[in-house]
């Protein structure tokens, strides 16, 4: 029998001893990871009938309306320089999102790929946070300016780069 999506998502987890909670009658699992700057509220979906796996990333804050549209401005920006995944947002609530995901041939998951898009997603989200944060208290400060500064981002481990 053709093991689901979902249930080999859930055995990359276990083997990365990720706790999550499954939703009830849907292909999805959440959990939380604690980052260096913040706690990232985590949504995995799957999608059987294309083979595809998304991860979505959650701000753990809202942007305030005064602030939205720098924030927004500075998450454009911040997706030019991506390779893989983008920033998102919903403009009438202030939920910030960072989304990563793929499609697997066959419908058979490597693990090392869904928990590489995990990690992805965290640290992407994790590395805005602070931005964010100083957006959402000062909506007027140069972007350019804030997006450069090297002091906000987290430390290079090399746990980071295993």
């Amino acid at each position: 029998m053709k093991k689901t999506l979902i249930s080999q998502i859930e055995a990359a987890f276990d083997a990365s001893g990720w706790q999550y909670r499954k939703v009830e009658q849907q292909p999805v699992i959440e959990c939380e990871f604690e980052a260096y700057h913040a706690k990232v509220p985590m949504h995995v979906q799957t999608f059987e009938e294309l083979s595809t796996a998304s991860i979505m990333a959650q701000l753990s804050f809202r942007i305030q309306p005064a602030s939205r549209l720098p924030v927004w401005d500075a998450l454009m920006r911040t997706n030019l320089t991506l390779n893989v995944g983008n920033f998102e947002a919903n403009i009438e609530t202030g939920e910030v999102f960072f989304r990563i995901s793929n499609v697997f041939s066959e419908g058979i998951i490597n693990s090392g790929i869904i928990t590489s898009l995990v990690r992805t997603a965290i640290v992407e989200m994790d590395r805005m946070t602070p931005f964010l944060a100083e957006l959402n208290r000062q909506p007027q400060q140069p972007i350019d300016a804030l997006l450069a500064r090297e002091d906000l981002l987290p430390p290079v481990s090399d746990e980071s780069t295993s």
